[in-house]
């Protein structure tokens, strides 16, 4: 009994030595760098810069396979700087580029949209576009049950009390989580200067568009056809048409959105505040 005891352990310290030399030869080392420019990014996790997160982004940075944080919305531009450094980059950040953010290509709101049920339980918009849809007849609109602010790492997006999401650009870092979060693709990450708006996803036409909202888009073409710069386009395909614009060719001059019977083109308001200098998750914001 005692020499098996003794086996045991004369071969568990054995194991153990072994364990602990492959462990000390096989370890590998993690370049410092990472957790230097960890430390610089802002830690929202929001993959706008296509990767699974803030430390993913790190690793493509050490191994060379991103220029600095260039993709990460969400980063002041003194720590892309700072990250830039760490890695021995020169800085070329343009300083001058045009700040995107989202827009909402619907206006389908409590008042426009004729409710057709009260739908109750799980308010989920994969959900209801799986089903049967939102509270109004438009199947091409917003349903309302936020998706897209769940999205959203810093606070910027909210449901507002007309049923359809409302941006605070104050917080909007443009990261794009919540246009890729859409099931409807009604949220399109746009330049912050542009100043009209295709404000419906509609693709019915004539009656049918009508009775779906009263500021749906009929495909009547009008836009299209009084644009003085061609910026506008019918756009067909397999679930209807839409009109749409093109920024490079629109001046703004908003004859579109006047020459709309159902005034669902609209003019906006260039945003030309700066993006937050220092982005933060919102839960770190809030403590």
């Amino acid at each position: 009994m005692e020499t098996a005891v003794i086996l045991i352990a004369v071969l568990g310290g054995v194991f153990g030595a072994i364990l602990a030399i492959a462990g000390k030869k096989l370890a590998v080392e993690e370049d410092p760098r990472k957790d230097e420019i960890l430390a610089l990014l802002p830690g929202a996790n929001c993959g706008g810069c296509g990767y699974a997160g803030c430390a993913a982004m790190a690793d493509a940075i050490v191994a060379g396979q991103e220029e600095g944080a260039t993709k990460c919305a969400a980063c002041a531009a003194e720590n892309k700087k700072k990250i830039k450094a760490v890695m021995g980059l020169e800085d070329n950040e343009d300083e001058n580029a045009v700040r995107m953010i989202p827009r909402l290509h619907c206006n389908g709101c409590k008042e426009n949209r004729t409710p057709v049920a009260n739908r109750e339980g799980v308010k989920n918009c994969f959900l209801a576009a799986a089903t049967a849809g939102g509270p109004g007849q438009c199947n091409f609109g917003c349903f309302g049950c936020g998706a897209c602010a769940d999205a959203c790492n810093f606070g910027a997006l909210t449901i507002g009390e007309n049923g359809l999401p409302h941006f605070d650009y104050d917080k909007c870092v443009g990261c794009g989580a919540c246009a890729k979060t859409c099931p409807q693709f009604l949220i399109e990450m746009q330049k912050a200067t542009n100043k009209v708006l295709v404000q419906c996803n509609n693709r019915e036409k004539g009656k049918a568009a009508m009775t779906n909202c009263k500021v749906s888009c009929i495909s009547c073409g009008l836009c299209a056809k009084n644009c003085p710069k061609q910026a506008i386009t019918i756009e067909d395909g397999v679930n209807g048409s839409i009109p749409v614009i093109d920024y490079d060719k629109c001046v703004g001059c908003g004859l579109c959105t006047m020459k709309c019977p159902r005034k669902c083109l609209v003019k906006i308001t260039p945003l030309v505040t700066a993006k937050p200098a220092e982005a933060k998750p919102a839960e770190a914001a809030a403590q």
